[in-house]
């Protein structure tokens, strides 16, 4: 399960690298990325995130290939994504963008999942793929929309802008677990 959440989580932060159309600026940029995220209208990106769960998936499990709670389960999460760029600061190849984003807090949901698991993990019970994305499907779609601030840094590669993916990224579309909101990061 660590696995998969892992590899969503590359999966989407991926697409920065797809987004960034020269002439747009970092905000533009930024926005264009969140609307893919959102309305999965990115193809490319699409396939991309199917390519790579096969290619890292056991291959003798065919329902590993394809587990439709959990695409459900990340439709629902990245459907509700919606984030408004607040400012942009442009100095020389980079740039940094505040956005402020609406989203469930997937870190959170994945928290808790493991919580209300940890018992049977210690007892040696194994936790099914197919339990876990009910779960998190569950969580998912019974989830409340939180708002959070953030910054995402962008660099200048060959006159077009990239998202950079880095903590910061992450934790503004992921959220932060509870624990870590204490704290700055």
């Amino acid at each position: 399960m660590k696995n998969k959440l892992k590899l969503i989580i590359m999966v989407i932060l991926s697409m920065a690298i797809l987004t960034g159309c020269s002439g747009k600026s970092p905000s533009d940029v930024v926005e264009s990325y969140f609307s893919e995220i959102k309305t999965g209208e990115n193809a490319d990106v699409t396939n991309y995130i199917s390519d790579t769960i096969k290619e890292n998936t056991d291959k003798k499990d065919e329902k590993a290939k394809e587990d439709p709670k959990m695409n459900e389960a990340m439709k629902i999460f990245m459907s509700s994504i919606d984030a408004k760029v607040l400012s942009e600061k442009i100095d020389g190849d980079n740039a940094t963008v505040e956005v402020e984003l609406k989203g469930f807090n997937l870190s959170n949901i994945v928290v808790e999942i493991l919580q209300e698991n940890l018992s049977n993990m210690f007892s040696g019970k194994e936790l099914k793929e197919d339990e876990v994305s009910q779960s998190i499907l569950e969580k998912v779609k019974t989830a409340k929309v939180e708002t959070r601030k953030g910054t995402i840094n962008l660099s200048k590669v060959d006159k077009k802008w990239k998202i950079k993916t880095d903590d910061k990224a992450i934790s503004l579309i992921f959220g932060k677990t509870e624990e870590l909101n204490k704290k700055d990061i």
